[in-house]
């Protein structure tokens, strides 16, 4: 007969047998001793089965994760919608600051003043050009006698009311003022939108379209004449340019529009450096006609050389007085 285990010493291994740790002889032995033995088999029993308090205390465990994660979203929840509105709110106050208090650059077609030039002392007083809105503040830049100035506009408020009036002192004597691109006083004379445009449109090629382009736009030419195609002659002096009007002309127009055509030739000649002539054709009942203008028929108008008047913005105001193309409407 076997030596019989005592039961103390089997129970004492049940945990390990339990685990698997056991080897295949102690296996041998528990598993033979619980065939014959009751209590020790009901004890081997007992735990192997989760205890109730065990099943209890895991589904305890498992609640209070559940509950932190619920929690845990809940926070970051209430953490994301407070970072978005703050995030609104600070782009609102951002947003309210700039159209009460700060105020947002306006071009300088938007404003409505005048300017006092007395050698170094600039004295600039208007309003904005909406009725709404409000000049909050006016920025100078001085270069070389010629100042720039710029304004920022809010909405019309109890702090900001409309008119403005600034000064400002110049380093040297004031020869220029500007706003914007936009000159509007020059060594004592105003100048007025459309003699600036066509100043500023000037360029040294008349080979560049581009540029002609921009010095249609500033002379407003297409309302005057309508549309018209163009052809440039460049290979060889005096250069010239051709424009073709597509829009026949009444009988009764005729004499207004070639006044009109050598007009606008005038300024070309002037403000495009080695442009030497200027046609247009155009038809009357069927009938093509032909305007040229040259450097000196634009010179005998204007009573100097024409390229002069390009190159002086008060000289070339001066010319476009004469031509009565100041009267047009000018469009930015």
């Amino acid at each position: 007969m076997k030596n019989k285990l005592p039961c103390e010493l089997i129970r004492d291994l049940f945990p390990s047998y339990i685990d698997g740790l056991t080897s295949d002889v102690t296996n041998e032995a528990v598993e033979e001793h619980v065939s014959e033995c009751r209590n020790c088999r009901e004890i081997l029993d007992a735990m192997r089965e989760p205890s109730a308090g065990s099943e209890s205390e895991h589904r305890r465990e498992e609640e209070e994760e559940i509950d932190f994660l619920k929690k845990t979203r809940m926070k970051t929840r209430k953490i994301i919608l407070g970072t978005m509105l703050a995030a609104v709110l600070m782009v609102a106050a951002v947003l309210l600051a700039r159209a009460y208090f700060v105020g947002s650059y306006i071009y300088s077609k938007n404003i409505l003043c005048q300017v006092d030039v007395d050698g170094n002392h600039l004295s600039v007083n208007g309003t904005a050009a909406d009725p709404g809105l409000a000049i909050s503040s006016v920025e100078y830049k001085e270069t070389d006698g010629i100042v720039t100035i710029s304004f920022k506009a809010v909405n019309k408020s109890m702090f900001h009311k409309g008119d403005f009036q600034s000064e400002f002192e110049s380093t040297q004597e004031i020869t220029q003022v500007c706003l914007d691109e936009q000159i509007i006083w020059s060594r004592g004379v105003n100048i007025s939108a459309i003699t600036s445009a066509v100043y500023n449109s000037r360029h040294p090629y008349v080979g560049d379209m581009p540029a002609n382009g921009n010095t249609i736009v500033a002379m407003n030419m297409v309302s005057q004449l309508g549309n018209f195609k163009n052809q440039l002659q460049t290979s060889e002096e005096p250069y010239g340019w051709t424009m073709t009007l597509e829009t026949e002309i009444e009988i009764s127009q005729q004499a207004k529009k070639e006044q009109d055509m050598r007009s606008c030739a005038y300024l070309l000649l002037a403000v495009i450096d080695n442009l030497g002539e200027v046609s247009f054709e155009y038809y009357v009942n069927g009938e093509m006609y032909m305007i040229t203008v040259d450097l000196s028929d634009a010179s005998e108008f204007a009573g100097q050389d024409i390229k002069a008047c390009g190159r002086d913005v008060i000289k070339l105001q001066k010319l476009i007085e004469k031509t009565g193309l100041n009267a047009c409407t000018y469009i930015y």
